[in-house]
């Protein structure tokens, strides 16, 4: 049981948060520890879905550097199993967000969904 002002690392949105905060480290062996080994996640923009600790880990590590300055804007905390997560990252050039929604399962990352968006890349519809 966890005192008063003690984070559980097994809440979704702890989890959620120390992942992103690892890939931006660059810390790829702690990102792995955070994953469950059936781990999914689905890119519904691209219609990709990644299973399995090195897939999912592949996408990040095999990013083409420099992907920019990774920060989580926000964790909305459904309890131990479900988070939200918005998540920036400042490339050279351009500014990239997402919207992450994380489900656990056995106090680690299971189930993922992420909606990747170029802030200021579409143009407004008509008004």
């Amino acid at each position: 049981m966890s005192t008063p002002g003690e984070t559980r690392p097994e809440d979704a949105g702890d989890l959620i948060r120390r992942l992103h905060e690892r890939y931006q480290a660059r810390d790829w062996s702690a990102a792995e520890a955070l994953l469950h080994p059936d781990v999914q996640l689905r890119m519904p923009a691209t219609a990709e879905v990644f299973t399995g600790r090195d897939r999912v880990l592949a996408l990040q590590v095999d990013y083409p550097e420099p992907w920019g300055e990774l920060r989580v804007l926000r964790v909305v905390d459904g309890g131990p199993c479900v988070a939200a997560v918005e998540v920036e990252v400042a490339a050279p050039d351009q500014v990239f967000r997402c919207a992450g929604f994380w489900e656990t399962r056995e106090g680690l990352l299971y189930r993922g969904t992420e909606y990747w968006v170029t802030v200021g890349g579409d143009e407004p519809g008509p008004r």
